[in-house]
């Protein structure tokens, strides 16, 4: 289905329904649907069409939500990216997107004018949010132009491409991640057969939008009616505050939002009437965490789910009514989806024993962007290899036990080592480098980086993390930089990462 299409019979149904609510703004569904009209006409006026890649580079305000439908309702394939990411590294994925519209922020497209030079003629459209620039449209002007008819509705195969979502590879660089319409519709179902989803329902999502969830939660908004709530400020606190407020009945989050929200004095202030259960994103989310919550707000169940960006996202979910006696399982297999734990023979384990987890399902990806050799290398046979470990209990539950490499995963977010390192190995003064992942209580992992000094250097700490924080996003910048002599190595040359820690 063209969820932009199932937007606008949302938006006849239920015209005066708020869809979108950031603080004291909001969107009914009739002004999402206008809006997204608008989005739709001026790219189609600016020569946008069917498959040609259009991204999204902003935070978590109800404009992305519009753009994307925007996108969607024209047939073309939406690429959100991460606001975090730097100059370099945005560049280097519209690049790869082939994008020829960008929404962004000025200060944004600034980092990368400079480097666009003749691709200016393939990414030949730039809106900005707020600010004026050459060359560039502004968000606000496009969207309060009067649309005097509705574009054709576009004809969508489920098989058709939907969005390109970037996540980094095992080389450091990042990996397009390729859904079609197909996965895009699969999550909805889910949700609504899993946790009964609907209509009545209030969404608070703090995840940032170009995550894998932004899209889908918007596709499940403009599905059953439901509404959805960003978050304008990010204090703890605020967030109770607003989750009472307007009345949110689940909460998206990954642990640190949960270990922040759990310092708030006097959490028993809030009464989170409304509030059903929270959803804690993220592979290894601690159980204490888990069961601190679940205590410091009775009413309210704490479940966990399990996939990743290239599976839409959901593998398993623990149902609600599990919510207390499976606390720590990842939950149970989603309907459609088929689940295998695998040894290192790919043979099938016993029930207890501990397996790679393979899938297969309609909500398996169907590939990398310009990456057929990742993408035979994860996807055998129809089957999906996650990379994770896991074990399923004598009920069927299944439990995450953590990654088969070396990925990094601070704050439910994945870095690898390669990132970093090949950002540190840019800087005049590092000879080698090796990064790996750390415990650390508030963000589950940090990332702690080692180096080895070129000779007559010395170690300044403080202008290598702002060499780092120039060139990647903030939370895969280091956390500790230790100096060593030289790099623990494999008899085959290879750093030694356990023993970086």
């Amino acid at each position: 289905m063209n969820v932009g299409t199932v937007l606008r019979k949302t938006a006849s149904r239920l015209p005066d329904k708020k869809a979108v609510i950031f603080g004291n703004k909001s969107f009914t569904f009739s002004e999402l649907d206008l809006r997204a009209d608008r989005v739709a006409t001026f790219l189609s006026r600016r020569g946008i069409k069917k498959g040609d890649r259009v991204a999204i580079v902003f935070p978590n305000i109800p404009e992305f939500i519009i753009i994307y439908f925007g996108i969607i309702r024209l047939g073309a394939i939406g690429v959100p990216l991460d606001f975090r990411f730097k100059g370099d590294e945005l560049f280097s994925v519209l690049m790869d997107a082939d994008v020829k519209a960008l929404f962004t922020l000025k200060d944004k497209f600034v980092e990368i004018e400079s480097d666009l030079g003749a691709a200016r003629r393939l990414l030949h459209t730039v809106v900005l949010f707020e600010g004026e620039h050459p060359e560039t449209f502004r968000l606000e002007a496009l969207l309060s132009e009067d649309v005097p008819t509705r574009l054709e509705e576009v004809a969508i195969d489920e098989a058709d491409e939907a969005l390109y979502l970037y996540t980094s590879g095992t080389t450091g660089k990042p990996k397009g991640v390729v859904l079609t319409f197909k996965n895009l519709d699969y999550y909805p179902l889910t949700m609504n057969r899993m946790v009964g989803a609907g209509e009545d329902d209030v969404i608070g999502f703090i995840i940032p939008l170009s995550h894998i969830s932004g899209p889908i939660i918007s596709n499940m908004i403009a599905l059953n009616g439901s509404t959805i709530v960003l978050f304008e400020n990010l204090r703890p606190d605020r967030i109770l505050e607003e989750v009472d407020r307007f009345g949110v009945t689940y909460f998206f989050g990954v642990p640190p939002i949960f270990q922040a929200i759990l310092r708030v004095p006097h959490p028993e202030r809030y009464h989170l009437k409304s509030l059903v259960y929270v959803s804690m994103m993220g592979t290894n989310v601690p159980l204490p965490l888990m069961q601190e919550f679940r205590h410091a707000f009775p009413t309210v169940k704490v479940i966990q789910g399990y996939g990743l960006t290239e599976t839409s996202p959901y593998i398993t979910l623990l149902p609600l009514d599990y919510a207390d006696t499976k606390m720590g399982s990842i939950g149970l297999p989603v309907p459609e989806i088929v689940l295998r734990l695998l040894d290192g023979n790919d043979q099938e384990v016993a029930p207890g024993e501990v397996g790679e987890i393979v899938v297969k399902g309609p909500m398996v990806m169907k590939g990398y962007h310009n990456g057929l050799e990742d993408t035979q290398e994860m996807i055998k046979d129809g089957w999906l290899h996650t990379g994770d470990l896991g074990k399923i209990d004598q009920d069927g539950f299944v439990y995450h036990l953590g990654r088969k490499d070396d990925m990094i995963i601070t704050g439910g977010l994945n870095v690898f080592p390669a990132e970093v390192e090949n950002v540190l190995l840019k800087h005049h003064d590092i000879l080698e480098a090796g990064a790996v992942g750390i415990p650390d209580e508030d963000r589950g992992q940090a990332i702690k980086a080692v180096v080895v000094l070129k000779p007559g250097k010395r170690l300044d700490k403080k202008a290598l993390l702002a060499f780092c924080r120039e060139h990647l996003a903030n939370f895969k910048v280091p956390k500790i930089i230790e100096s060593r002599d030289a790099l623990p190595k494999t008899s085959t040359g290879k750093v030694s990462r356990r023993d970086l820690i």
